[in-house]
């Protein structure tokens, strides 16, 4: 949605506005050691760090989102207004998504906005030039900072790739996996030596001109980190959480016909951005995805495209199953996202958050926490997230391509898989039953535990696998 604000610009020039970007960007002191963690370990890696506000984001990269039919002439016309305002060549386009109907999505660099403590001000700066409210600085996501790695790039689908259908005669519940990607090497069940296999699901209609996002053979999703059709992963953290998922399925419910939509969001260190995240939450709920698996998130600062791609989601029938975070920190204090987005005043409440434990009810050692109750007699939810093994893609040469990986990202594949059976179970029940069902089902089975949080001892529930209605 377009805003005028005409007001601004009866107020103040347009110089005047550019000016406003030399005051500091204060931070809360409860997200200093968070910032400053995600910084050294980005950096380290390569990445540029500015910060806005609470969160580490690009240094000059922004978000803007245009809806309606007339999107894509609205965002050429502000285009022009900001190369006006920054200089032709201060502003670029540097990616996209959504090609006609209801959105667009683009991520524009300017480089003479940048550098620490610019990304609000920067932000207020983009939004003022073109009078548009849904501006947004791109803030870094990842899974947890220790899985953060180098890797080499890899993203070349086999010759003479085919999708393998399961041949369960189940309706299909695809989960659309917004990760690093997955190995389709684990779609044949003949190489998965009694492990469940990661079934793809299938695009029914690739290349249709009426598709929302327009992109070239996205035949089992879509790679946003690279912008092509071969969304594979080449750090692992995807195809690990997705035989996480296949796993608990094929030990508790059999029957039920999964499949993978593959979102590749996270590059081959296990880094994304809220634009890619926008994107890929998006396309999920376009194709209609019944799940998505989010295990991953970011600190401190709201977006607001990031929020509307899940409503967006939310509306098309899509639950999502999202990890708590692993800094040991009570979300009722500090803000996490997406798990926020289910928390606040006009909540999406199709959204699961995920805390992980270690062994029995005992928490895992980083793992987020709610202090604070959703509702009365509530808790938050807790799945094991330790030592957990799964799949890592096979051309890492790994024996057995098994290994074992701990956090909230592998504590959600339970919440997944449980989300998976329901709608099995309930093919036309709407995401936030589904949500809603997972969280009264997990009250009255889960196991009890508590954490002491300032000499207050906080419940919690604990769930592998439960008996769904």
């Amino acid at each position: 949605m377009r805003f005028s604000l005409i007001f601004l610009f009866a107020c103040f020039s347009c110089l005047s506005l550019l000016a406003q970007s030399d005051g500091p960007d204060p931070i809360e002191d409860q997200y200093v050691e968070i910032y400053n963690a995600y910084k050294q370990k980005l950096t380290q890696l390569g990445y540029p760090v500015g910060r806005a506000g609470n969160a580490a984001y690009v240094p000059g990269q922004y978000s803007i989102q245009y809806e309606g039919a007339n999107a894509a002439s609205d965002f050429a016309s502000d285009l022009a207004k900001l190369k006006r305002d920054f200089g032709s060549k201060n502003v670029k386009v540097i990616g996209e998504c959504g090609c006609s109907g209801q959105f667009k999505i683009y991520n524009l660099e300017f480089t003479n906005i940048g550098g620490e403590e610019r990304g609000k001000k920067g932000k207020q700066q983009v939004a003022q030039s073109i009078g548009q409210e849904e501006v947004e600085p791109n803030f870094y996501v990842v899974p947890e900072l220790e899985q953060l790695k180098k890797n080499a790039p890899y993203n070349t689908l086999p010759p003479n790739f085919a999708v393998i259908p399961s041949g369960k005669p189940a309706k299909p519940v695809t989960i659309a996996l917004l990760d690093t990607g997955i190995d389709p090497y684990f779609q044949h069940p003949q190489v998965t030596k009694g492990m469940a296999p990661l079934y793809l699901w299938e695009n029914p209609f690739p290349n249709n001109p009426k598709d929302e996002f327009c992109f070239d053979d996205d035949l089992i999703g879509w790679d946003f980190i690279n912008d092509d059709n071969a969304p594979l992963d080449d750090h692992s953290h995807g195809t690990h959480v997705a035989s996480r998922i296949a796993q608990q399925l094929q030990n508790n419910a059999p029957d039920v016909n999964y499949r993978f939509m593959a979102l590749k969001m996270l590059d081959q260190n296990g880094v994304g951005t809220t634009f890619h995240a926008s994107c890929a939450v998006a396309y999920a709920g376009y194709h209609k995805a019944d799940v998505i698996n989010a295990s991953w998130g970011f600190y401190g600062e709201p977006d607001a495209i990031l929020r509307k791609a899940f409503r967006y989601a939310q509306n098309q029938g899509v639950a999502t199953m999202n990890s708590a975070g692993n800094y040991r920190r009570n979300l009722s204090v500090t803000r996490h996202y997406p798990s926020e987005f289910a928390l606040e005043a006009n909540p999406i409440r199709s959204i699961f958050f995920t805390s992980a434990t270690r062994t029995g009810t005992q928490l895992w050692p980083l793992t987020n926490f709610r202090a604070e109750p959703l509702a009365p007699a509530s808790h938050f939810m807790a799945a094991p997230g330790g030592n957990l093994l799964g799949f890592i893609p096979h051309y890492f040469g790994v024996p057995g391509n098994v290994a074992r990986k701990s956090g909230t990202s592998i504590a959600t594949p339970f919440a997944s898989a449980l989300a998976a059976h329901y709608k099995h179970l309930h093919p036309n029940a709407g995401p936030v039953a589904l949500r809603n069902t997972l969280v009264g089902t997990i009250e009255s089975q889960g196991l009890g535990g508590t954490i002491n949080y300032l000499g207050q001892q906080v419940p919690y529930k604990v769930f592998n696998w439960v008996i769904l209605p």
